[in-house]
């Protein structure tokens, strides 16, 4: 998929949070399901925290288990920009800037128009 940016992004994360596959995290919170961004939990580990998309995750009781690597590093966005998506989940697209094929990062799809 093939992304332009028709509003500015600028809230990512200073630490985004980066899992590996079968790393167990505290379970802190669930997103609300009828909310803007359904579908994601909000983890804490050994010097780290932050949102990880449900579908990935085992969930037991206060903990979970990532079933696969994920990184929650995050495009800033300008007007114009460029994006090539490689994937989307809950509300986001996993994409590289056309200028930086290089390096994927998560966008929000309400920041985007699909071309």
């Amino acid at each position: 998929m093939k992304y332009k940016a028709i509003k500015a992004y600028s809230d990512a994360p200073q630490q985004p949070i980066v899992v590996q596959r079968g790393e167990v995290l505290e379970f802190i919170e669930a997103s609300d399901p009828n909310g803007d961004w359904p579908n994601w939990v909000y983890c804490q580990g050994i010097d780290k925290q932050g949102w990880v998309p449900k579908q990935i995750l085992k969930l037991d009781d206060s903990l979970v288990t990532c079933m696969q690597d994920y990184s929650a590093k995050e495009h800033n966005l300008e007007v114009g920009d460029i994006l090539l998506g490689k994937d989307s989940l809950n509300g986001w697209a996993y994409a590289a800037k056309q200028d930086n094929c290089d390096m994927f990062a998560w966008a929000p799809l309400n920041c985007l128009e699909e071309l």
